[in-house]
């Protein structure tokens, strides 16, 4: 395989390297996608296999091989990679959503005590 420069400071990486990347990168985005597709206890992993596999657009037999068969694999297919990498950004995107809608949620109710506490620390004083 070729080497291609990748950087102007002259660091080099053959193509063979960037291939494990990317596959390493799937391996790691199927892993995340599939724990976040479990439902439970009563659910079974190839439903859960299944679920992605809809959601992803990547056929169930390759989430497969990615999930226990990725060190016979060399490379991954880039509309493979393409798809994981869509899905698992829109999974972070959302659990970032939900964060910050629970930090709200928090927040608001923080100020809620804090009101009731004032409020009745007030009474307390107009009453004495």
């Amino acid at each position: 395989m070729s080497d291609n420069k990748v950087s102007d400071y002259g660091k080099v990486f053959s193509e063979e390297d960037m291939s494990d990347t990317a596959l390493d990168e799937a391996v790691k985005w199927t892993d995340f996608l599939l724990k976040n597709e479990y439902r439970g206890r009563g659910d079974k992993e190839y439903l859960a296999r299944y679920r992605l596999a809809k959601r992803t657009g990547v056929s169930e037999s390759y989430i497969y091989r990615l999930t226990y068969k990725a060190g016979e694999m060399r490379d991954v297919a880039g509309s493979v990679y393409k798809a994981l990498r869509e899905t698992y950004i829109k999974a972070c995107e959302a659990n970032e959503r939900e964060a910050d809608r629970m930090a709200a949620e928090r927040r608001e109710l923080s100020n809620e005590k804090t009101d009731e506490k004032s409020g009745a620390q007030v009474l307390g004083e107009d009453q004495a």
